[in-house]
C-alpha cells in the first residue's frame, strides 16, 4: 500500500478551497461591476450617437436601451411627443413589457438631453436622426412605437423610408394632419359625408372637454390650497387672471400648480397629478417652434396620410376615450377602416398618458400590439 500523507492532502484541500472561495469573492463584485444600471430591475444602456449634418453641423443624440431582446424584430423604437420634450416620461410606459422587448427611447434633436440650437432644428433633421439611429442599431425593418407629437415624426419617417418599417404603434395619436385643423385632409378618403353638422358635433365636444378640463384643475387647485373655493367669482376665468402673481404662490406652489394643470390636461381627471413627473425644464419650446415653422413642414404633413394609406404592414393605434388629440375618438375608427393592415384599441376613461389612467389596459394593449407586429416577422 502506498504511502498517503494525510496532512498533505488535507492542507491541499484547504489551499484549494480558500482559492476558489477569494475567487468567487473577486468575480462577484466584477460581474457588478460589468452589469448595466438598471432602473426598477430593468438594465439600461445609455450611450451617445454622434452625426454630421451636411452642414458639418456635429451633434451628440441621447439614447437609453430599456431591457433586452432576443432577437432584433424584438427592438422598438420609441418616439417621444412635444415637439420639445423628452424620453423619460414614456418609461413608465414600457417598463412592464422591458423583460421581454428592447425599447431604445432617445432624445430627440433638441430636447433636454440632445441639445442643438435653433437653426439646426428642421422635420427633415428629425427625420434623418431617426434613420442614423436605425443603422447604429443594425437592424434592417423597424418596429416604431410613438406617443403624442411623436406621431408625427413616425409618419415622417414611414413617408421618407417605408421598406424600413415593419409595424407602427401609434399611442395617444395626433392623426396625419396639421394638429387642431378643422377640416383634416383625409376627410375625403374616411369621412364622405362629413357635414356642417358633423363639424359642429366635433367642435361642441372639444368645448365639453374644454369645461371640463377648467373645471378639473381648479376644483384640484382648491383641494390642494393654492386658491380660494370662491375665486372663480373674484377673478372670472374669461379674463385668464395670473393666479400666481394674485395668490403670491411660493415656487414649490407654482410648480405645484403647474402640475396639476398639466396632468388635468393628460390625464381623465386629473387626481394622479402627484404623480406626474418631469415638465417645465424638460421641454424646449424652441423646439415645437423652428419645426412647426419650418417652410417644408407642411409639404411633409401632406404626405402623412397617403404614407399610412398605403402601407401595408401592422398599424396599431392606442388611444383614451378622453384624449384630447381625438376625443372619442371621432377620427381614428374612420381612419383605421381605411388602412390596409390597422386596429384600434380604445381604452376607457383614459386621456392622452393613458398608462398613467389605466396602467393594466394599456400594458395589455401594448402586448398585443406588439406580439401582432414582432410573430410576423
Amino acid at each position: 500500500m502506498p504511502y498517503c500523507n494525510h496532512s498533505s492532502i488535507i492542507g491541499t484541500a484547504l489551499l484549494l478551497a480558500a482559492t476558489a472561495s477569494s475567487l468567487a469573492a473577486a468575480e462577484a463584485p466584477d460581474a457588478k461591476a460589468r452589469a448595466w444600471p438598471t432602473e426598477e430591475g430593468i438594465p439600461v444602456n445609455q450611450w451617445y450617437m454622434r452625426t454630421t449634418d451636411a452642414d458639418g453641423t456635429k451633434l451628440r443624440h441621447y439614447i437609453a436601451e430599456y431591457g433586452t431582446a432576443a432577437k432584433p424584430e424584438q427592438t422598438v423604437i420609441v418616439l417621444h411627443g412635444g415637439w420639445g420634450a423628452e424620453h423619460s416620461y414614456l418609461v413608465p410606459a414600457i417598463r412592464p413589457l422591458a423583460g421581454s422587448y428592447r425599447f431604445v427611447l432617445y432624445d430627440q434633436r433638441g430636447s433636454l438631453r440632445t441639445p442643438a440650437d435653433p437653426e439646426d432644428m428642421s422635420f427633415a433633421a428629425l427625420v434623418d436622426d431617426l434613420e442614423h439611429l436605425r443603422q447604429r442599431l443594425g437592424i434592417e425593418k423597424v418596429t416604431l412605437m410613438a406617443h403624442s407629437m411623436g406621431n408625427h415624426l413616425a409618419y415622417g419617417y414611414l413617408r421618407a423610408h417605408p421598406e424600413r418599417v415593419a409595424g407602427l404603434i401609434l399611442v395617444g395619436a395626433v392623426t396625419p394632419d396639421r394638429f387642431g385643423v378643422e377640416e383634416p385632409s383625409f376627410l375625403d378618403d374616411v369621412w364622405p359625408g362629413f357635414s356642417q353638422a358633423d363639424a359642429e358635433a366635433i367642435a361642441e365636444r372639444s368645448r365639453k372637454w374644454q369645461t371640463n378640463y377648467n373645471d378639473r384643475w381648479s376644483t384640484l387647485m382648491i383641494e390642494a390650497g393654492l386658491i380660494p373655493a370662491d375665486w372663480a367669482k373674484q377673478h372670472p376665468p374669461e379674463t385668464d387672471p395670473d393666479l400666481t402673481a394674485i395668490y403670491k404662490w411660493t415656487d414649490q406652489q407654482k410648480t405645484m400648480g403647474w402640475r396639476i394643470q398639466f396632468t388635468a390636461v393628460n390625464t381623465y381627471d386629473g387626481r394622479n397629478w402627484r404623480q406626474m413627473p418631469g415638465g417645465q425644464v424638460f421641454y424646449n419650446e424652441d423646439v415645437a417652434s423652428a419645426v412647426l415653422q419650418d417652410p417644408k413642414f407642411d409639404k411633409a404633413v401632406a404626405g402623412f396620410w397617403p404614407a399610412l394609406k398605403a402601407f401595408k404592414g401592422p398599424v396599431r393605434v392606442i388611444i383614451g376615450t378622453d384624449d384630447y388629440v381625438d376625443l372619442g375618438p371621432t377620427y381614428w375608427p374612420r381612419l383605421v377602416k381605411v388602412m390596409p393592415d390597422a386596429r384600434l384599441d380604445t381604452i376607457r376613461n383614459a386621456g392622452h398618458s393613458i398608462w398613467m389612467d389605466e396602467p393594466e389596459a394599456f400594458t395589455r394593449a401594448l402586448r398585443s400590439a406588439l406580439e401582432d407586429i414582432t410573430t410576423r416577422r
